[in-house]
């Protein structure tokens, strides 16, 4: 009985090894990146005795079996490694080794055979010049072990390859229908789903894909797939419009006022998009117009319109070929509510593509402060009277501190004392004038005037406080003597005010003498 397992083995192991054989699998170039690490292993002449995956050390297949990951550029004779270098417009191979390490002599009992068995895979959509892109393979399954066979356990390995670039930017795309299963039962060639690149994995098996598989080494197999690496490239712009024709990156807008948006998505890369979506994010005090979303492409030159869910969830605008263009414009309306004045609203856009790329765009609104601008200097020469224009009016009112009121106490007092001066100066000279041209005597008596005949002569006026010591008196001509004037019944003896003395009355009052200088 051992001798005939033996040989079924060895009959496997020949077989696999022939199939490898056309895989190219080289030896051991990183084990460092597999695990669990602290997981038991096991040799090919001493498996377990359980079911657990890729721990044997010495596969005369593959080598060590913890490393099962591997990749290398499809439709060559290039040995699978751990780490490839992709370059745009290549494709590259995917290689996963699975193999239950369970001995063949357990499968009888059921304790050797594996249940549930998933392959999971990821890849890194997106490579750059300074990255180390991860190429990643699960293992998940369930088992019993020979002392405790009715209570299923998980178990779980992992490992990885890696991908470098000399071109920033690389895509890899996995090739639609290239994930098969290799191995040497009915299941052989059979075209594994997309599930296969999820968390939860696809089941494998040998006749069927039903997850489960018994141990030993003729029940092994492998999976592969191909990435296509591609340079792709898009360019996506974004504009807002007050008037619907002149576009900048921002505008200041009123409470109420619509605004329109305009984008442009372009394919710049080597490689066609499929599924590009636009989905517009903004601020909620941005309001969609119902019914303005319109899109342009290659076979819509004059656009066509689409429901309102380009803010909701998003619009698919089909495939996009290299060298592609797709626009879309559509309105909305800033919030009529002052609480917006002097504020921002962003608006973006973001367009994704093959899945897992994506650019976005974004235009602002600046909404105005809701305050009314000063008028122009024009303006208010037309109108002075208009808000806001400058009138005569003093930089700077005068201040009435103390100091003020003292000094407008000190000219109203000096204002008051001249006009009391000027009026004392006046009655004085009317007393002059009295004096020397009134009645003759101030004691009451009634003199005797001579009545003047009409002369056509200029009488001399009198001067001014002359000095009777430096002039003489002016002698009256004489005329025809008139009525003499009435006299006051009751005359008043003019009071001469200080200063000059009231001059004496003459006595011969014909001829007036000239009042004595001060």
């Amino acid at each position: 009985m051992k001798f005939k397992n033996l040989k079924k083995s060895l009959i496997a192991s020949v077989g696999i090894i022939a199939a490898f054989a056309t895989a190219a699998v080289i030896t051991i170039t990183n084990v460092n990146a597999w695990g669990p690490t602290d997981r038991p292993t096991y040799t090919n002449e001493k498996p377990a005795d359980y079911a657990t995956f890729n721990s044997i050390t010495n596969n005369v297949a593959v080598g060590d079996e913890r490393n099962f990951v591997r990749i290398r550029e499809a439709g060559t004779e290039d040995i699978f490694t751990d780490e490839v270098e992709v370059i745009p417009g290549h494709e590259y191979e995917v290689y996963i080794y699975y193999h239950n390490n369970a001995a063949s002599d357990t499968n009888a009992s059921g304790v050797g055979v594996a249940t549930n068995v998933r392959v999971s895979s990821a890849y890194p959509t997106v490579v750059n010049t300074d990255e180390r892109g991860m190429v990643s393979g699960i293992i998940d399954w369930s088992y019993v072990t020979p002392d405790d066979p009715d209570n299923a356990k998980e178990g779980s390995v992992w490992d990885e390859a890696y991908v470098t670039t000399k071109t920033d930017g690389t895509v890899l795309r996995y090739k639609v229908g290239t994930a098969i299963i290799h191995n040497g039962g009915e299941a052989n060639g059979s075209v594994l789903p997309d599930a296969l690149f999820t968390k939860e994995g696809t089941p494998i098996g040998y006749n069927k894909l039903t997850g489960t598989l018994p141990g030993c080494a003729e029940y092994s197999g492998h999976i592969t797939y191909t990435l296509v690496a591609e340079k792709t490239d898009a360019t996506l712009e974004k504009q807002v419009s007050l008037d619907g024709e002149n576009w900048f990156d921002s505008v200041t807008a009123k409470p109420g006022e619509f605004v329109t948006y305009k984008v442009k998505f372009k394919n710049t890369g080597n490689t066609d998009f499929t599924n590009v979506i636009f989905k517009d994010e903004h601020d909620a005090d941005l309001l969609l117009r119902s019914g303005s979303i319109k899109i342009y492409d290659l076979d819509h030159t004059d656009g066509y319109n689409i429901d309102d869910i380009l803010d909701i969830s998003g619009y698919n605008v089909g495939n996009v070929l290299k060298g592609g263009l797709v626009q879309a414009t559509y309105q909305m309306q800033v919030r009529d509510d002052t609480a917006v004045c002097d504020r921002d609203l962003s608006n973006t856009l973001t367009a994704s593509f093959n899945s897992t790329d994506s650019r976005t765009a974004t235009a602002n609104v600046h909404v105005d402060s809701c305050t009314t601008p000063p008028p122009s200097e024009e303006d208010c020469k037309t109108n002075p009277s208009l808000p806001g224009c400058k009138k005569d009016i003093p930089d700077k009112i005068p201040e009435t501190g103390p100091l003020q009121i003292a000094l407008a106490v000190i000219v109203a007092l000096g204002i008051g004392a001249g006009g009391f001066y000027f009026w004392r100066t006046h009655r004085t000279l009317k007393t002059v004038e009295s004096a020397v041209s009134g009645p003759a005597s101030m004691d009451n008596s009634t003199p005797t005037v001579n009545t003047p005949t009409e002369s056509t002569s200029t009488p001399v006026e009198p001067a001014e406080f002359s000095n009777p010591a430096e002039s003489t008196p002016a002698t009256p001509v004489a005329s025809e003597p008139t009525d003499a004037p009435e006299a006051p019944e009751n005359p008043e003896t003019p009071i001469a005010p200080e200063g000059p003395t009231a001059p004496e009355v003459p006595e011969n009052p014909e001829t007036p003498s000239t009042p004595a200088a001060e």
